[in-house]
């Protein structure tokens, strides 16, 4: 048989084997990866700003009580986000069985209180009212008897109101959230698809109720699959008639468990349907027609200005491929935690207790405060009487009249503010000046009731006007996604980035990948067969007559320029050709073709990745074959970053777990995720001691931007912290004794109980010799140098600062630009050293950084220019500004004792401001 007649054999049998292979769900699998790799390298853009999730989170849950609440607190959330004119709320939360009619503890806790407070200020300001007309004179005594009958309706009125009130505990929170449901006018609910039994009873009466109001006329060609569903369930019937439309939430999972992919419709019998956030996408589009061919859905006639109809492509199966963000559910899109809404019902329910408290003061004293506090409080009593009245009957004109005389009322309170400190100072002067002993006491006493009930409403009226602004500027115009991502969720799923990633978050790309037309097209797979049967026999022919290095490099790079275009299609026009059989054809031809010429020098590679890959990092072990020469003693200069890290207290936890073999298997399990964030980010780990790690970035490869990973390793171990530490507990790795003798040595508080593990972090950059070091037996490639122990020097610094964590040096800091946000302490000397440096602390990147964070550091750094100019008392106020932010800030909480310490005793005048460091 000659050459060529063997090279189309083992061509054509390569192809033929990888066709059969490609049919098996496995290969499928395959496909699926080399897919999500080219996803990875897709190029980044700008996120649609027309989502924002509202997250029924921890925070939430801890706030308002353990999920599922009353449904009236979601009918609250739908009256605000008709207050911020949020455009629609898509409701990934089922309410597919009716609530029980039981005590509505939301309301219980945190709205009778202040029905109770307003129905008897309503009382309380009538009396007053009566007995100020009769005391000046308007009223003679005789005349008072007429009003008994007024006094005595107005007391009915209240009565029956405040029973109304409270029969509200027990109230049927179902109509209530289907009344703000209707007056919200924008509400989305969900169907849910059954793909193996039919419903019955009740629920099956629903599906008319499904067809009739939710199902979407749809030009569907004959051949178009439409899903394996038999029957749909919608919520209940007096929630779904109040809102605008619905859509299903059934998500598609490929064999892998990865959702890349989603239906926009299904059909059920003769109906079609849309996908949850698909169905207000297509309302907003101002419901266009919808064609559905073979391979795409076509949307005509739509409301965009600049594109009439969308066209979006289809896989085989009719599905869309979604353009995932390259972040985690929390970085992804704008997020605003449920129990913002709860807080700001709650500083608007202080107001109004204030205000009554303040109303009831000695109004002989003073009157302006009494009466506006009055005024204010009566104006806030009919901006609940039209908010009620608007709920009750569904009406958008008394909803409008509850926001003006909310908005007048707080209006009203801020010109109040503005002018009542200045009168209570001044009036209370006035009094004291002609007041015996005796009544300057009760004056003094009851101006300082006056004042605190004013510095009460100053601040709930700062925080409402904040939250307000914050929530109208986010909300706005916003589809709102509303969806569980507690703790306690178990809707979580797997996306081509994230292992974890709440399902909520897939609504989103839905509306991202269609509004942003950042659509993903795969070919049909006829395609990948043609040139699975194409590529292989024309390379492996053509290269017959070369050298063997010709062949291998002709092969191995035809391989690689058809994986190139394929990644070019997906990477300039997001087209989806699958490379996986076509190229593994080709190369599978190529070994077979060359194995014989290449197999001794393939038999001492696998030898000395199989001697050292126990040993050395992967890049090194390459280094190695690449030149053996480098197994040689020796060591080279290089400007990297070291990094030290050792868990706090880890003797007390070794102590408490007891059993060697726990510690053992809690190390591993540590160790192996703090590790695997090192070498992903280019970085080497030299070595373990106990708990510790060592590790350095900038070797064995060039990496100029080694700093930049160091700190970026760091971040991420500390995000990776808290995953590490709930996994631990739950695995039972970490038990109750461990937690009890850290609590009892003080290393953590009771509210720290869920973070046993914390991690301190040290960075430095500078010169680093680095290399195999030990015996021409026994070698080990590491790090050695000055640099390397200042970095170690650092780690343990974090304890006496208290920090979060991480400390870098003014080396590290110097090589690594604005991607970090830090916030700087003191110039130091440590343990061994002359010259001093300058720490600081890393908190996070600048991008992801929370609000929070960001402005700690703001004040924090304006602090210390404070503190460095010897302004002590200046310093000390700046610093416990910081607190106030951040309550257990130990680094602020330090300084501030500093300063206190300095306003006693102050530094000497020659004091350079360097702390000498006494311990490592």
């Amino acid at each position: 048989m000659t050459i060529h007649k063997t090279s189309a054999l083992v061509a054509l049998g390569a192809s033929l084997l990888f066709f059969a292979l490609s049919l098996t769900p496995f290969f499928r699998q395959g496909e699926h990866k080399v897919y999500d790799i080219f996803l990875r390298f897709r190029p980044k853009r700008e996120r649609l700003d027309q989502v924002v999730f509202l997250d029924v989170d921890d925070q939430s849950v801890a706030h308002i009580g353990v999920f599922p609440w009353p449904r009236s607190v979601m009918a609250e959330g739908l009256l605000r986000l008709k207050e911020y004119g949020a455009r629609a709320a898509i409701f990934d939360i089922e309410y597919i069985d009716k609530s029980p009619t039981q005590v509505d503890e939301v309301y219980l806790l945190q709205g009778l209180q202040a029905d109770y407070n307003r129905h008897f200020s309503e009382i309380g300001l009538t009396m007053t009212e009566l007995l100020k007309a009769i005391s000046t004179g308007q009223i003679q005594g005789k005349e008072a008897s007429r009003y008994i009958d007024d006094i005595l309706e107005t007391i009915a009125l209240e009565r029956d109101g405040l029973y109304r009130d409270t029969l509200g505990i027990t109230r049927n929170n179902d109509e209530y959230l289907a009344r703000a449901a209707a007056l919200f006018g924008h509400a989305w609910g969900t169907l849910n698809l059954q793909d193996e039994f039919l419903l019955t009873g009740e629920q099956a009466e629903r599906r008319v109720l499904a067809e009739e109001q939710f199902s979407y006329p749809i030009i569907a060609a004959e051949d178009i699959p439409g899903g394996n569903s038999i029957d749909v369930l919608p919520a209940i019937p007096s929630f779904m008639e109040a809102v605008r439309g619905a859509g299903f939430t059934n998500v598609e999972i490929d064999t892998d468990g990865i959702r890349r992919r989603i239906y926009l419709t299904r059909k059920v019998k003769d109906h079609w349907y849309l996908q949850l956030a698909f169905a207000p996408l297509v309302g907003a589009l101002g419901n266009p027609s919808i064609e559905l061919q073979r391979r795409k859905l076509i949307m005509k006639g739509t409301s965009l200005p600049n594109a009439a109809d969308i066209v979006i492509p289809l896989d085989d199966t009719g599905a869309m491929l979604l353009d995932w963000p390259k972040t985690n559910y929390r970085d992804s899109y704008t997020h605003v935690s449920f129990v913002r809404f709860s807080l700001l019902a709650e500083y608007q329910s202080n107001v109004e207790q204030y205000l009554d408290a303040l109303f009831f003061a000695d109004r002989n004293l003073f009157p302006y405060l009494t009466e506006n506090a009055g005024t204010i409080a009566s104006v806030f009593d009919r901006a609940g009487s039209s908010r009620t009245l608007a709920v009750d009957e569904t009406n958008d004109e008394a909803f409008e009249t509850y926001l003006t005389l909310r908005d007048d009322g707080l209006s009203l309170l801020e010109t109040f503010l503005g002018a009542a400190f200045a009168y209570l100072e001044n009036e209370t002067k006035k009094l004291l000046e002609v007041a015996s002993d005796s009544e300057a006491a009760y004056i003094l006493e009851e101006a300082r009731y006056c004042q605190t009930l004013l510095e009460y409403l100053e601040t709930e009226y700062a925080a409402i006007k904040e939250t307000s602004a914050y929530l109208r500027k986010t909300l706005g115009e916003k589809f709102c996604v509303i969806g569980r991502v507690d703790t306690g969720t178990t809707d979580i799923g797997v996306n081509p980035f994230f292992g974890e990633y709440v399902n909520v978050g897939t609504h989103a790309v839905v509306l991202d990948t269609i509004l942003s037309s950042s659509f993903i097209t795969p070919l049909p797979s006829f395609w990948s067969v043609l040139i699975l049967f194409l590529l292989a026999p024309i390379v492996i022919i053509g290269i017959t007559k070369a050298s063997p290095g010709i062949r291998l490099f002709l092969g191995i790079g035809s391989a690689c320029l058809f994986v190139g275009f394929s990644f070019g299609l997906f990477f300039f026009k997001g087209i989806v050709l699958e490379p996986l059989a076509p190229v593994l054809a080709l190369v599978t031809a190529l070994v077979f073709r060359e194995t014989i010429a290449f197999m001794g020098t393939e038999k001492e590679k696998r030898f000395i990745r199989t001697a050292f890959s126990r040993y050395l990092a992967p890049k090194v072990i390459e280094q190695i074959i690449a030149d053996p020469s480098k197994l040689q003693l020796g060591g080279e200069k290089r400007d990297m970053t070291a990094i030290f890290t050792d868990i706090r207290s880890f003797s007390t936890i070794s102590e408490a777990l007891g059993d060697p073999a726990r510690l053992v298997q809690l190390l591993n399990f540590y160790l192996t995720r703090m590790s695997n964030i090192i070498m992903e980010n280019q970085g080497t780990i030299d070595k373990y001691e106990g708990d510790a790690i060592i590790a350095f970035f900038g070797a064995p490869l060039e990496l100029p931007t080694h700093a930049i990973m160091a700190c970026r390793s760091a971040v991420q171990m500390k995000k990776a912290e808290i995953t590490i530490n709930k996994d631990a507990l739950a695995e039972g790795l970490i038990n109750e004794t461990v937690i009890e003798a850290l609590v009892k040595k003080g290393v953590i508080t009771e509210k720290d109980r869920s973070e046993p593990l914390f991690t301190r972090l040290g960075l430095n950059t500078g010169d680093m010799v680095v290399g195999n070091m030990g015996t021409p037996n026994k070698m080990d490639y590491t790090i050695m140098g000055d640099a390397v122990n200042l970095a170690s020097r650092l780690e343990g610094v974090n304890k006496q600062y208290n920090t979060r964590g991480i400390l870098i040096s003014d080396y590290t800091h110097a090589k690594i630009g604005e991607e970090f946000l830090l916030r700087r302490l003191d110039r130091v000397r440590v343990v061994g050293k002359t010259d001093p440096r300058r720490l600081y602390e890393l908190l996070d990147t600048a991008d992801g950084a929370s609000a929070e964070d960001t402005k700690t550091a703001e004040l924090f750094n304006a602090a210390m220019d404070i503190f460095e100019g010897r302004n002590w008392k200046a310093a000390k106020e700046a610093f416990a500004a910081v607190l106030e932010i951040q309550p257990f800030d130990g680094p602020a909480d330090l300084y501030l004792k500093r300063c206190a310490d300095y306003e006693k005793k102050p530094p000497a005048e020659d004091w350079d401001g360097v702390y000498n460091l006494d311990q490592k």
